[in-house]
């Protein structure tokens, strides 16, 4: 898998009136999509170029949090939806965020460390929020701080996903998929570093996705 690591916000498509923040708090949500971005460039830090990294975008449904109609009334069907990117590093990377939500997710590793297998998992996602500067000023960002394990008797009774999972990798890229995300997002994944020749680009010309050849084993030579 290419999300395998042993080897933002988005409204779920709600174009209803705005929506305030989420208050600050811990919540619970469940996985509703775990998407590829592929090879993406990343911010300078501290003023030093970093190396490009591989990311993937997680969205979170909340399970008791929802949209509100021109009066003010939740919306049961449109439940609020939260989103993160990071890089995904190894799982021996025990400090990468991409680690960290792994394990609170599948503390156990019974997915043996495939982020595509994490939709609809149930989970606790803690979130604040902070107020923008300069050209931002006034508008308030709701960010994820933490995700932690929810406790299995009330992942048990925790309610199912509203809306239908979602999941979208470079090495297998469904067209469908990509076409349901937001423009922004689309273009994002398609200006990805490694587009160029990907099973990507295939797929949106129409053309059949390249396979990886097998190597030809050679016999080695008998030295006398």
């Amino acid at each position: 898998m290419a999300l395998n690591a042993k080897k933002v916000p988005m409204g779920g498509g709600n174009k209803g009136p705005q929506q305030e923040p989420i208050e600050a708090g811990t919540y619970p949500c469940r996985v509703v999509q775990v998407l590829d971005l592929g090879l993406q460039p990343q911010r300078p830090y501290q003023g030093e170029e970093k190396p490009p990294a591989h990311e993937i975008m997680i969205t979170y449904e909340f399970v008791d949090e929802f949209c509100l109609d021109e009066e003010g009334n939740e919306q049961e069907d449109k439940p609020r939806w939260l989103s993160e990117t990071m890089p995904l590093r190894n799982l021996d990377s025990d400090m990468a965020k991409s680690t960290k939500r792994y394990n609170a997710l599948d503390p156990n590793d019974d997915l043996d460390g495939d982020f595509l297998g994490l939709v609809n998992t149930p989970c606790m996602v803690t979130v604040s929020n902070r107020e923008g500067t300069g050209k931002f000023a006034g508008k308030v960002y709701t960010n994820i701080t933490n995700v932690s394990t929810m406790r299995p008797k009330e992942a048990a009774k925790c309610p199912e996903l509203v809306n239908p999972h979602k999941v979208f990798e470079l090495e297998e890229p469904d067209v469908e998929v990509l076409g349901s995300l937001p423009q922004w997002l689309q273009d994002k994944i398609k200006a990805n570093l490694e587009f160029a020749g990907s099973n990507l680009e295939a797929a949106l010309s129409g053309e059949a996705p390249k396979k990886e050849e097998p190597e030809e084993e050679q016999e080695e030579e008998e030295t006398w």
